[in-house]
């Protein structure tokens, strides 16, 4: 048996003698490739004589991982650790034997395009299509039966690259270069991703004209193996549920096939993500929430409704699959979700509105404390909240002071935006008169905001001004201003120290008066108060913290002027001479 023993060592040494020449051209084949750089390199087989040093110092833990491409074929990333009784073996995946006894000796062993491995002096074993511990024990009883007294230990150090396919409703169909660690999802996003992802402009497979892609089967993907045997995977519930089981491996030879969705269920209401999504058979309430991603149990659950369309009908029979909730008590979801659904099922599951609702206003500017505030609807007034944050600053002005309505200025004028629309296209001029002073109104207008005399409110003690708050609600108080602001076409542009009692004349005096090309007859007064334009006369009295706005003369291009006017005249008097000639 030593003598046993003896030639097996002998053997394996005069193997690792024998490699260093194919080890160096594998060497030079990788330092070759990685002056490449950046450029792409094709996916090539990976034979033992790739791997350089992976056999020294292993089992002391200093193996040297190989550099360049073989490098990148080691280190395929992976999601967990390889299950032994799961992972199968195949062409090019490389196995790692350590003897050890009277000596110690590491040897690689590659599995061959044939599915075998060679172990010199013992024989050659096919173990392509096993499970890695079916094939360890394979490898490991042979050697035992010849060399009974030595320890041996074999693990997988590198796994292979293989092909597989994908077909059917996804960009771009084919073969694609994958490894065992490669799931469903992740081969599909290789092929491009589903069908239905497309652009809207991508010209549809159908061809040129035709129909845009259906929805794509998510929840029936074939995953269909060599020997026939098949499985169906659910991509809709591995994203809901994260179960990997929904989201299996890709064996070698593998096809990935994508079909069309054939029916589908709905659901609205309090679930987390409403819509419309695959069935399959035998689907319950319970998977379509699942889903939906769960229910939205921020509000109490109160009904559930299911409206199923009879086959041939129109009308859909709505079924309460809550009972008689009269009495709105909170639904109990477990006593439902085994219902069975069907093709075109919807469901509508409801919550109870205004549920705990936090109603507030905001409060800024000049007040003690700015901030939100919460109020009671139907009986927090402008005092209450004022009061809450904690009254009015000594530098508060009343006058610029005003509430915003956020609800009101968020909703939309269907009116204003079609006389918008229409003017930008066809110009002012294609409106009568009573949609320009609407369309001038309205763009200038402040929307939202209340009608309120802080004024009369806070000084007068007017009851009628104290109005009832709405939630979302914007009280703004600004900073007073002892100023009046003069802008544009005048000598001086700037703030002007307010003195009461005095009128337009005077403000612009103190500007220095209007300059050569000011529009006199276009200024405007713009009142602090109410935001209105008044037209700028000598004698209006002026208010602290209005503002004086002079414009620009619009410049004249006589010679564009003329041209028009001369066109203008033509015809009109081709028009004459025509209508002469008929009458």
């Amino acid at each position: 048996m030593p003598t046993s023993i003896f030639a097996l060592a002998c053997a394996l040494v005069l193997c690792g003698l024998a490699r260093p020449a194919s080890a160096q051209q594998g060497l030079g084949s990788l330092e070759s490739l990685v002056k490449l750089g950046e450029e792409e390199v094709k996916l090539q087989a990976l034979s033992a004589s790739d791997l350089p040093d992976l056999n020294q110092d292993l089992i002391s833990g200093k193996a040297r991982l190989p550099s360049g491409l073989s490098a990148d074929k080691t280190r395929i990333s992976q999601d967990r650790d390889i299950d032994p009784d799961a992972y199968i073996v195949g062409p090019n995946d490389v196995l790692q034997l350590y003897i050890w006894g009277e000596f110690d000796q590491p040897y690689t062993l590659q599995v061959d395009p044939e599915g075998h491995v060679l172990i010199p002096t013992v024989g050659s074993f096919h173990i392509s299509g096993l499970s890695l511990t079916a094939a360890k024990e394979r490898l490991s009883t042979a050697i035992q039966n010849k060399y009974p007294k030595v320890g041996i230990s074999i693990s997988l150090v590198s796994m292979r690259f293989f092909t597989a396919y994908v077909t059917g409703a996804v960009i771009n169909e084919g073969s694609f270069t994958i490894h065992p660690t490669t799931r469903v999802l992740a081969i599909i996003k290789q092929a491009g991703g589903f069908e239905d992802r497309l652009p809207q402009i991508a010209v549809p497979r159908q061809g040129a004209g035709g129909a845009p892609s259906r929805n794509t089967a998510r929840r029936s993907i074939q995953l269909i193996h060599r020997d026939g045997t098949s499985e169906r995977v659910d991509l809709d519930m591995f994203l809901a549920t994260g179960d990997l089981a929904h989201n299996p491996y890709v064996r070698m030879g593998d096809v990935v096939h994508v079909s069309f969705r054939q029916h589908s269920v709905s659901i609205f209401g309090a679930v987390n993500e409403q819509g419309e999504y695959e069935f399959r058979p035998g689907d319950t309430l319970g998977d379509l929430v699942t889903l939906a991603k769960g229910l939205n149990r921020s509000k109490p659950l109160i009904s559930a409704e299911l409206w199923r369309f009879q086959e041939g009908a129109e009308q859909a029979e709505v079924i309460e699959l809550s009972g008689d909730n009269g009495a709105m008590e909170e639904l109990d979801f477990e006593t439902i979700r085994h219902i069975e659904l069907r093709p075109n099922d919807a469901v509508f599951i409801r919550a109870r509105s205004l549920w705990q609702s936090t109603h507030s206003v905001v409060v800024s500017g000049e007040v003690a404390f700015q901030g939100r505030y919460r109020i009671e609807p139907g009986i927090t007034r402008i005092k209450d909240v004022v009061a809450a944050a904690g009254g009015l600053t000594d530098a508060a002005s009343l006058i610029g002071a005003r509430v915003i309505r956020t609800r009101v200025r968020a909703a939309g004028d269907p009116e204003l935006e079609q006389l918008q629309r229409l003017s930008e296209v066809a110009g002012l001029t294609s409106l009568d008169a009573e949609d320009r002073a609407y369309l001038k109104t309205k763009t200038r207008e402040e929307k939202g905001r209340v009608a309120v005399d802080f004024e009369r409110l806070f000084m007068d003690g007017d009851e009628q001004q104290n109005i009832l708050l709405a939630s979302g609600d914007v009280i703004f108080f600004p900073m007073q201003r002892h100023t009046i602001s003069v802008s544009g076409q005048v000598q001086r542009a700037g703030l002007i120290d307010y003195e009461p009692g005095r009128d337009v004349r005077y403000y612009i005096a103190k500007a220095g008066g209007y300059l050569h090309d000011a529009d006199t007859r276009n200024a405007r007064l713009v009142r602090v108060r109410t935001g209105v334009r008044e037209k700028l006369k000598d004698n209006l009295l002026v208010e602290v913290g209005d503002e004086i706005w002079v414009p620009q003369k619009e410049r004249i291009d006589y010679w564009v002027l003329t041209q028009e006017t001369i066109r203008t005249t033509t015809n009109i008097l081709v028009l004459a001479g025509l209508a002469l000639r008929f009458f």
